[in-house]
């Protein structure tokens, strides 16, 4: 199978996957949107990266989203960015192991053991968050930790992975510096996904705190 048809896949399989995982809104009138983006640029002030977070998420959010929701949309968003670059750096290694560079074949395929774990480590974080909507006020705590320790675990190993590609060929400058712009997209959507959560976090425990101190007000 031709390389093109293989990135022509991929690339319908990602439009499929994210508007159905994500729930993309193109009930959004042409009115409304414009009120979405005002939501989506107020909240990505927030990250570290707030062009690509308004350019990712702008297509997926209402008027009507809460912090929760956009925090859910950017981890979906992050999961499908980081299948996708899993996707084509297993395609790299499984053309690198029929080379007789070896050493280049155990730093992608170490790379991909880094990125695999990232996808497993989002997916949970996705549905971590779903949990925080239907369980006790009481473990919103230890779901919050789990998501940002996940979090935090996927950049690491998206640094981790990219040191350590950096000093091999991997089958020309091309596919390295493809593999290193896809895991640093992954990155950086993914940092702003924790920022986001984070911010999301904050105002949950303000508005319980605020509703508790309503109800046990004498």
């Amino acid at each position: 199978m031709s390389k093109i048809t293989l990135s022509l896949i991929f690339f319908l399989f990602m439009n499929i996957f994210i508007f159905s995982f994500v729930g993309a809104v193109k009930g959004t009138s042409s009115v409304t949107q414009p009120r979405a983006n005002k939501l989506v640029e107020a909240q990505c002030r927030s990250t570290r990266y707030p062009k690509l977070c308004v350019s990712s998420l702008s297509n997926y959010i209402t008027t009507t989203s809460e912090p929760q929701e956009l925090a859910h949309v950017a981890l979906k968003v992050s999961l499908a960015k980081a299948i996708y670059t899993r996707a084509y750096v297993k395609n790299v290694c499984k053309q690198l192991e029929k080379t007789k560079s070896s050493k280049d074949y155990q730093a992608v395929k170490e790379c991909l053991n880094q990125i695999s774990d990232g996808v497993s480590l989002l997916f949970n974080s996705v549905k971590e968050l779903h949990h925080l909507s239907l369980d006790k006020e009481s473990e919103f705590v230890w779901h919050r930790s789990n998501v940002q320790t996940w979090l935090s675990t996927v950049l690491t190993n998206a640094f981790t992975c990219m040191d350590g590609i950096s000093s091999y060929k991997l089958g020309g400058y091309k596919v390295k510096a493809t593999i290193k712009a896809k895991v640093l997209n992954v990155a950086q959507v993914t940092s702003n996904a924790l920022a986001l959560f984070n911010g999301y976090a904050v105002r949950h425990k303000d508005s319980h705190h605020s509703n508790s101190g309503k109800i046990n007000k004498p």
